[in-house]
């Protein structure tokens, strides 16, 4: 069947080459001939109608007018017979000329209707062309008509007082003649009366042979093009359909459809099995067993959507099992021929999975991040460690400075608050590099914060402070005034900075020592983010290396891994900002760090927390 369907969309010239004629182009071609043979018979027969009906049917309205006209014939010779005995027989010369007024009158309209039936006279619908057995009757009749034409002439020819023996002579001619003349009338009429009959038996067959082929040519259109068109389009619809089917459940997606009342009319097989279920499960349950508690009302929101587009939107179902599936839905709302909403169809994409990997990639990352934090950690283990011996050293000596004056209690107490006050100090510093360098290397889970970048980038400064003593490079800050608080992960950050500081030491390493100097610089960008700047005067990065440097295990040093710019970049594409590197003009590299006040995911964050007390914590 795919191959069929395949089929009908070759082109005539492929079907041609191929010799293989489609299947439906060939069916609708047949199809389309017997149509266009249906066409031509139906208009065979009106082209018939019109020339075999038509003039019966106006044969019709002329025997009416005939027999009407024939039949007053016979009423006419009897009332000229009638007018000539009332002329003969008047008293007096009035009545007299009174009689021979209607005899005239009789004899004209005679004389008139005996010529239409013959010749035929338009202005009483008489044709003239009478049949055979008509014209032989008339021929009969003529001499009998002729002679009562000549009989009333002569009357009313006669002198007055007329001459009684021509009177007589004429009206015996009158009188004899007309015995004759109306049997044979009466035989015209009956013949137009059957000529009549035959016309309207005649037009009666060929309406009825019109009928019959009507119908014929109906039934065989019915036959030979409506129902196979019929077959056709249901096998097609048949087919359409199926394929249909097929394209639906073969989504890698699921497909549900749910009425106005927000319940299944449709789901394939996908979306029952994303749900732990079967489809015929699925169908006619309500939208509210299947969502998750919390994304119910963002459905119905969905469900009543009028106007607009909607774009994908994540909702969470109910598996079968009691978990929730996380999806994306790419809904389409449906509406009626009013623009009412009339139900909506999903495409549902399930995220679980997704999620978990991209979970998985986060926690791996968070711990190759670690990773590279105790290695950086342990890279500054030993300049800690100097660094720590100094006020430990000095604890110590301050401690058997105030011991060595406690014997001698003649001095005033007051001579031992300025050795204290010293070891405090001292204590408190050695506590708070322990606590930067604990809190550098602690693994924890993410934390965002309105942070102050100025106290970040001072923290990050005394814990690499230590090592740019140790390879003589010069550490300077130019911090921005004024600055708000940035909604970030302290910790993060502080790698970021960390990172670039240890590279920019590792560049300053083949520098002469008087050269050797990294600047951070914080400032408020144009865009209104807080941007940092990490600069050094080293050899400078070759502009075709700019971007490989971020990418995974690319690296220009022989032990480095290679991931610590990458997990910096992917640190700061995490909290929405950036970080790019430029050669600098006079030389060195300069790493720009962007970091926005607004990030479109963060909002309500707590304050940080003041520095005195997380060293009191510390």
């Amino acid at each position: 069947m795919v191959e069929r369907s395949a089929r009908t969309t070759w082109s005539s010239a492929d079907a041609a080459e191929s010799g293989v004629l489609p299947v439906r182009t060939s069916s609708a071609r047949l199809l389309g001939q017997r149509s266009w043979w249906a066409f031509a018979l139906v208009a065979a027969l009106l082209v018939f109608h019109q020339a075999l009906l038509q003039p019966a049917i106006a044969r019709l309205t002329t025997d009416a007018p005939v027999i009407n006209v024939s039949g007053r014939q016979r009423m006419l010779s009897q009332e000229l017979a009638k007018s000539a005995l009332a002329m003969t027989a008047a008293d007096s010369p009035r009545e007299r000329e009174r009689r021979r007024d209607e005899l005239a009158t009789t004899l004209s309209e005679w004389r008139l209707s005996q010529h239409g039936l013959q010749k035929g006279d338009a202005a009483r619908q008489l044709p003239g062309n009478s049949s055979p057995d008509v014209r032989r009757a008339f021929d009969e009749l003529n001499p009998h008509f002729e002679a009562m034409v000549s009989a009333a002439e002569s009357l009313l020819s006669a002198a007055s007082p007329p001459d009684p023996a021509a009177t007589r002579a004429a009206l015996g001619s009158l009188l004899e003649h007309e015995s004759e003349f109306l049997p044979r009338m009466h035989e015209i009429v009956g013949l137009y009366e059957a000529d009549a009959r035959r016309h309207v038996e005649q037009l009666q067959r060929l309406g009825l042979i019109v009928m019959l082929a009507i119908l014929g040519i109906l039934v065989a259109l019915q036959l030979t093009v409506v129902r196979p068109a019929i077959r056709l389009v249901r096998r097609e619809f048949a087919e359409s359909e199926a394929q249909y089917q097929r394209l639906v459940e073969s989504m890698n997606d699921g497909l549900v459809m749910f009425d106005a009342a927000g319940r299944v009319q449709f789901a394939n097989r996908r979306f029952g099995a994303m749900l732990g279920l079967p489809r015929e499960d699925v169908n006619h349950k309500p939208a509210s067993v299947l969502l998750a508690d919390s994304d119910r009302r963002r459905f119905d929101g969905l469900l009543h959507h009028t106007s607009g587009q909607i774009g994908p939107v994540e909702i969470s179902f109910q598996h079968a099992a009691g978990r929730t599936i996380d999806t994306i839905v790419s809904p389409q709302g449906l509406q009626n021929l009013h623009g009412e909403p009339q139900g909506l169809l999903l495409v549902v994409t399930d995220m679980t999975e997704r999620k978990a990997g991209e979970q998985r990639s986060r926690e791996l990352l968070d711990q190759l991040a670690h990773a590279n934090r105790l290695k950086s950690m342990g890279e500054m283990a030993a300049s800690l460690a100097h660094e720590i011996n100094q006020p430990l050293g000095a604890i110590a000596n301050y401690a058997e400075g105030a011991l060595a004056r406690l014997p001698a209690l003649g001095h005033e107490a007051g001579e031992l608050e300025a050795p204290l006050r010293s070891i405090l100090r001292s204590t408190l510093r050695g506590g708070e590099i322990i606590r930067r360098a604990r809190s550098f290397s602690q693994r924890r889970p993410h934390c965002l914060e309105l942070e102050s970048i100025n106290s970040l980038v001072r923290e990050v400064e005394q814990l690499c402070l230590p090592e740019a003593r140790r390879r003589g490079v010069s550490l300077e800050l130019q911090l921005g005034d004024d600055l708000p608080d940035v909604p970030v992960d302290g910790i993060q950050i502080q790698q970021i900075l960390t990172n670039l500081i240890q590279n920019a030491f590792d560049a300053l390493s083949a520098v002469e020592p008087y050269r050797r100097r990294v600047s951070l610089t914080t400032r408020l960008a144009g865009d209104g983010d807080v941007e940092v700047r990490v600069a050094d005067t080293g050899p400078g990065i070759a502009f075709d290396d700019a971007e490989r440097l971020f990418e995974p295990f690319v690296t220009t040093r022989a032990e480095g891994t290679g991931m610590g710019l990458a997990i910096a970049r992917n640190i700061a594409t995490a909290h929405g900002g950036s970080l790019q590197v430029e050669s600098h003009n006079d030389g060195g590299a300069v790493f720009r760090l962007m970091l926005p006040l607004h990030p479109p995911a963060l909002q309500d964050l707590p304050a940080s927390r003041p520095a005195e007390e997380e060293a009191i914590h510390a």
